[in-house]
C-alpha cells in the first residue's frame, strides 16, 4: 500500500511539474520580467517563439502605431519558463 501511494505520488509530483513548460515568462532586454505567456489550449508552447513578438498587456500604445498595444519586451524571445502559481501573480502578455 506504502509503495503505491509512493508511486502515485511521485506521478502527480511529475505531473505538476511538467505543467510548469506551458508557462513562458517573456523578459526585456535586461532579463526584468515583462509578461507571461499561457495558451491552455495549445499546451506546451515553443517559449522563444511567442516570446519573440511579445508586448505587455498594460494598455499602453505606441504612438508610432497606434495598433500596436502594449509595452513591447523587446528581447529578441529572451524567456523564462514559471510556474502556474507564480505566473497568476505576474503581468499577462497579449495574445497573439
Amino acid at each position: 500500500m506504502v509503495r503505491i501511494f509512493s508511486l502515485v505520488s511521485l506521478l502527480v509530483a511529475s505531473a505538476i511539474t511538467a505543467q510548469a513548460a506551458q508557462f513562458c515568462q517573456c523578459l526585456f532586454q535586461d532579463g526584468s520580467h515583462c509578461c507571461v505567456y499561457s495558451d491552455p489550449a495549445i499546451g506546451n508552447l515553443d517559449c522563444q517563439r511567442w516570446c519573440t513578438n511579445a508586448h505587455r498587456a498594460d494598455g499602453a500604445t505606441n504612438p508610432n502605431n497606434p495598433l500596436e498595444v502594449g509595452t513591447a519586451c523587446a528581447a529578441g524571445g529572451k524567456y523564462a519558463t514559471v510556474s502556474g502559481w507564480n505566473a497568476q501573480f505576474r503581468t499577462s502578455c497579449y495574445k497573439q
